[in-house]
């Protein structure tokens, strides 16, 4: 079968991002390219050049801009002591450290590249660049416990990631805790919540940002292996959790707490061993994203009995025998890779007995795809957390 792929030669930023989005007083978005399924971003910001794979990295990256941005207008008018460090400490020059984005690629169109298809390969086994990229990205907490408390409180006031991989964000985070353990009880305090992203959160997210202020890493990290055991992983499955260098303790939490949720489902472990096989960040959002849409899908859309690593795609199974596929990608569009892959799937499906075919995806699709999915016996859902959790 002849398929006539489509191309995106230019991508209409309006179209993909709010104006928000688009540039405030801290950031601009340049340009906007479309590269195997991703959107691929080039942003100009008041702490350097980014260039972002998915949206998803994306929107936390400006959020995390327009967050120390607007505090250290505030700290300029209000603390210039405390203005000065920050500045001292996130001000760019030609040594600055750049932001830790933790892929081992060297472009954003490599990263973009080796993110193509589906997940392929990060499903079915051990990636050679995690062990080669282990030791670059160590989570930790400061050593003093009353400025590491200082730590997890500033960063829940200003709605930051403790853990963020961004080094602007750690340091920001680390020059007011310890300017308040100093003494220094007021650094800090006083930033009106106006500036704060406005992506909605549901109700677990809000819990879960509580659990990262009020619990050390120790207990957190604690925490994480009694879910693990709750969802049937082996030791093996466990310490390769807990051990997961692009796993960020935050990225652990939310991808716990989700799966808990749905822990009477079979074989969540299945998703475990997916995530253990992650090797960048952008894959990293990914699963997490995905942990957060199969508890979505299972309390508003149909409980389903089994999660399935189904021809290396992760999916859901019901009681009806419907077969759900999840589909990660910012855009779909339908191209002779997406034919062949889901054509199998649907072939492979059919002959162990699905009697319904879904595909629910974190973007959308384009008209085409959507169309080619529904001949084939698809029916699609899509940007399906917007409005849920995002």
């Amino acid at each position: 079968m002849v398929v006539v792929a489509e191309e995106i030669s230019v991508v209409n930023s309006n179209e993909v991002l709010d104006s928000a989005y688009l540039s405030s007083t801290y950031h601009r978005v340049e340009n906007v390219d479309f590269i195997n399924g991703f959107y691929v971003f080039d942003v100009e910001s008041d702490f350097g050049q980014l260039e972002l794979v998915s949206k998803a990295l994306f929107l936390n990256r400006v959020d995390e801009i327009k967050t120390l941005g607007e505090a250290m207008t505030l700290y300029d008018r209000e603390n210039r002591q405390l203005s000065y460090e920050l500045r001292s400490g996130l001000q760019v020059t030609a040594n600055s450290p750049v932001d830790i984005i933790a892929n081992p690629f060297g472009t954003a169109s490599e990263l973009a590249t080796q993110l193509s298809n589906n997940l392929g390969d990060t499903l079915t086994g051990k990636s050679p660049f995690i062990e080669e990229y282990a030791s670059r990205y160590v989570y930790s907490e400061p050593k003093d416990p009353t400025t590491a408390a200082h730590k997890r409180n500033t960063a829940y006031q200003m709605q930051l990631d403790l853990y963020s991989g961004s080094y602007r964000v750690q340091t920001f985070l680390n020059t007011i805790a310890n300017a308040r353990s100093a003494g220094r009880v007021s650094a800090g305090v006083g930033v009106g919540r106006g500036f704060f992203n406005t992506r909605r959160q549901s109700a677990l997210d809000l819990s879960i940002r509580q659990t990262l202020k009020n619990r050390t890493l120790e207990e957190l990290n604690q925490s994480h292996r009694n879910v693990l055991l709750r969802l049937d992983t082996n030791l093996l499955q466990t310490d390769a959790f807990m051990g997961q260098p692009f796993l960020s303790p935050t990225n652990r939490t939310v991808m716990l707490s989700y799966l808990e949720q749905i822990s009477g489902v079979e074989d969540l472990k299945l998703m475990i061993e997916m995530i253990n096989n992650t090797d960048n960040e952008v894959t990293t959002l990914v699963f997490e994203r995905l942990c957060k849409s199969l508890y979505f899908y299972y309390n508003r859309d149909e409980q389903f009995t089994r999660f399935v690593n189904f021809e290396q795609h992760p999916a859901v199974t019901t009681a009806a025998n419907r077969i759900v596929f999840f589909e990660h990608r910012d855009h779909f569009i339908w191209d002779e890779n997406n034919q062949d892959t889901y054509s199998k799937l649907a072939e492979a499906a059919l002959d162990s007995g699905y009697l319904e075919l879904h595909v629910v995806s974190l973007g959308t699709f384009s008209d085409k795809a959507s169309e080619e999915l529904k001949q084939l016996g698809y029916k699609t859902k899509q940007e399906y957390l917007t409005g849920l959790s995002e």
